[in-house]
């Protein structure tokens, strides 16, 4: 019994894919039952038992981080992201595989050995990325992004990912935020969150099956089916609701570990069907596993229904790809490169993403030189990983049960010293300079001698003072020097302050969602004023108020805030935010301010939204709907007797978050207008003009020859996404009261 134990334990410290799961390079795989036995595990002596290589298992996973990195790097296949389905069924079949062998042959199943290997397998790795890449943050970014990255960090050490970045992705004021490089943690935190509950409900079910004298395979067969069919209707359910919360939900993803599970359970009867149709539907599962990173893609609800393609996919690979003669899928999958990249693919998909989140902001990530930058950076770091962190430890004491410390792991000592130090002088080859790019220019932060420059280049006569040309205006001229700027000017508000640059009326007077109950303390001016405005829209118009006010109240106008968040001025319907329900509170709120509109009887409605809400007629072409609607609003407005115009939206450019490092000046923060961002100005404009109103184009106060900085002058321009900072939409009052006033 303690051979088979110390088998079991060895089987249970095999190398695992990203979030988990098992290396198929050293565990062999049975195919006709999981109460079998699974070979020779790293440390153990040969199998007695006849086992075979699951190569195309491990070639699978290479697929499937291959998909992640390509989708992530290239942005193509636009489904890409489908592979992290993949490895969740791989892991659910593994894992439970494992986790019934042992119950079969001890009785019984050791959590805290469970858990002591799945901590010698994941651990290092993982906090080996998480480690470089705080050093890197700190050292190259600014301060208040980099102590986000360190809490998302501890989230993640904690395997909380999932929970953090759901509730940072239904967030209003962090879905604009540059996306955090230890994100992809999130897919660890999910199964073992899901482990937590696993092994006891297989104990479980062994344990009734045990007093009532019934086939505990059979009753843990349909317990995981049954789990698999509520897990999965949560997950149609909560994906409706909240896209974002459901793909982080572990709750939503459990079936898809359970249809996993069940390919394990039902090994026997299923490897008893004839080769030849084993074989196709091996081919079917692969195909259908690459077809859907190509009919998937971001505007997909997901997971939902539609994980189901891959998921099912990858259970008929696993299920049937184990055929070793004829053309099954272990001639594409079990080639040598196929199982290296498997062998690699839980450390490449712990760095390829960090490196990628880095090197975007440092390059342009449009260009080949960064595809092969990220690609084979990822790729060398990952093999560094898995040589030099995941194996020394695999073959080292550390964790070890009491009597496995005791055995003598050949070559162990000498591979480990070995390994340490090459770990230590990657580290150091990766940090050093970065900590020292770091400490001579922090970013953000300049010289006084660089300040003292800057200032004086502000000081150069603007163009046309000194000649018969026309002067050009100010702003113009502010706005053509910064995109030219080579140093940083001393920033306000400073670039740790952004976060809390919003408009005062959104942050302080929470005007932002406008109802009856507000609607007195959202009123700016005076109440007896001689002329009236109301501001109707979503956030970006009230990221235009401080700007408005100081325009108009000097001229004896009030304004009357009406926004709400991502409400566009539209009729069609629109979803609630990343969900793919309905949002009647944008419906209603629109009834509810043109009824007010009607009451108020206003001088002037200033119209202004982004575009990023999704229309909830998935079929409807977007421009015509948007043209439409907006005409509609536009001519509902002016019924009332008021007089409208429409405040296009700013082009935002770079983000100040991300493109500012310790490498960067001012004219990395520079860059073109979006081609969406004009194809819907186009739209706004042709609505606006054949409903008969106003439109304003304020690209000339944000672009020159079409690059748009990130700071004018010494103002940034957005505190995050498209919305002004207070600062710069007060700057452009003068503008602002000449385009509305005249």
């Amino acid at each position: 019994m303690a051979a088979v134990g110390r088998r079991v334990a060895a089987l249970l410290d095999a190398p695992r894919r990203p979030g988990g799961q098992e290396d198929l390079r050293r565990s062999r795989v049975r195919t006709t039952s999981v109460a079998e036995s699974q070979g020779r595990a790293p440390d153990a002596p040969a199998a007695r038992r006849p086992s075979h290589f699951r190569g195309d298992i491990e070639g699978l996973r290479a697929v499937a981080v291959g998909l992640v990195v390509l989708d992530h790097v290239l942005g193509w296949p636009t489904g890409g992201f489908i592979g992290v389905d993949v490895f969740f069924v791989i892991s659910g079949f593994l894992i439970t595989g494992l986790l019934v062998r042992e119950r079969r042959r001890t009785g019984g199943i050791s959590f805290r050995d469970f858990y002591r290997r799945r901590a010698r397998r994941l651990m290092p790795a993982a906090v080996a990325t998480l480690v470089v890449t705080n050093l890197t943050m700190w050292a190259l970014f600014l301060h208040f992004r980099a102590a986000q990255v360190t809490e998302d960090s501890i989230w993640a050490l904690l395997f909380g990912a999932n929970i953090r970045f759901a509730q940072a992705g239904t967030d209003y004021f962090q879905t604009t935020s540059p996306p955090s490089p230890v994100q992809h943690f999130w897919s660890l935190a999910v199964e073992e969150q899901f482990y937590l509950v696993w092994p006891l409900l297989i104990l479980a079910v062994f344990a009734v099956a045990d007093r009532r004298r019934r086939s505990a395979t059979r009753l843990l067969g349909g317990v995981v089916l049954v789990a698999a069919a509520v897990s999965f209707a949560w997950s149609v359910h909560a994906t409706d609701v909240s896209a974002t919360t459901a793909y982080f939900s572990t709750f939503a993803r459990a079936w898809e570990l359970a249809v996993g599970a069940a390919v394990a359970l039902a090994a026997t009867r299923l490897h008893r069907l004839p080769r030849a149709a084993q074989v196709v539907g091996a081919w079917v599962g692969l195909a259908g596993v690459v077809a859907s990173a190509f009919v998937i893609d971001e505007s997909t609800p997901f997971p939902g229904s539609a994980a189901g393609l891959p998921v099912l996919a990858t259970a008929l690979v696993i299920a049937f790809g184990h055929v070793r003669q004829g053309p099954g899928t272990r001639w594409a999958l079990g080639s040598g490169v196929m199982r290296y990249l498997g062998r690699i693919s839980y450390s490449l998909y712990l760095w390829h993403w960090p490196l990628s989140v880095v090197l975007r902001d440092l390059m342009d990530d449009s260009t080949a030189a960064y595809h092969l930058a990220a690609i084979g950076g990822a790729l060398f770091l990952a093999s560094v990983s898995h040589h030099v962190i995941e194996q020394p430890v695999l073959h080292s004491r550390w964790l070890l049960a009491g009597p496995e410390r005791a055995k003598p792991i050949r070559g162990s000592q000498q591979v480990f010293r070995r390994a340490r130090v090459v770990a230590f002088g990657s580290l150091l080859a990766v940090s050093v300079p970065a900590i020292t790019l770091g400490v001579l220019n922090p970013p953000g932060r300049l010289s006084p001698e660089q300040i003292a420059a800057a200032e004086l280049a502000a000081e150069v006569a603007p163009v046309g003072a000194t000649t018969d040309a026309p002067a050009e205006d100010p702003l113009t001229t502010e706005i053509r020097r910064s995109i030219g700027a080579d140093i940083w000017p001393a920033l306000d508000p400073a670039l740790d302050q952004l976060d809390q640059a919003r408009a005062p009326e959104w942050v302080e007077d929470q005007c932002l969602n406008v109802t009856p109950d507000n609607e007195e303390s959202c009123l700016y001016g005076d109440e007896e004023a001689a002329s009236t405005a109301v501001l109707l829209g979503d956030s970006v118009a009230i990221s235009w108020l401080p700007g408005l006010r100081a325009a108009m109240a000097p001229l004896g106008w009030s304004i009357q805030s009406l926004t709400y968040e991502e409400c566009p001025n539209i009729t069609a319907e629109v979803r609630h935010g990343t969900s793919s329900s309905a949002y009647p509170e944008c419906t209603d709120h629109r009834s509810w301010a043109l009824e007010r509109i009607a009451e108020l009887g206003p001088d002037l409605v200033i119209l202004s939204n982004s575009y990023g809400a999704q229309l909830l007629d998935e079929d409807a072409d977007v421009d015509t709907a948007w043209r439409d609607g907006l005409e509609q609003v536009i001519g509902q407005v002016t019924a009332t007797g008021a007089a409208a115009a429409v405040l296009g939206m700013p082009p935002s450019g770079e983000s100040l978050q991300e493109c500012v490092t310790a490498l960067s000046d001012p004219s990395d923060c520079t860059g073109p207008p979006s081609d969406e961002w004009k194809d819907r100005m186009r739209v706004e404009e042709a609505a606006t003009t054949a409903a008969g109103a106003t439109y304003v184009d304020p690209t000339p106060w944000f672009c020159y020859r079409n690059r748009c900085p990130a700071v004018v002058g010494s103002t940034p321009v957005f505190s995050e996404g498209v919305h002004l900072t207070r600062q710069y939409s007060t700057k452009l009052a003068p503008q602002l009261a000449t385009a509305l006033l005249g």
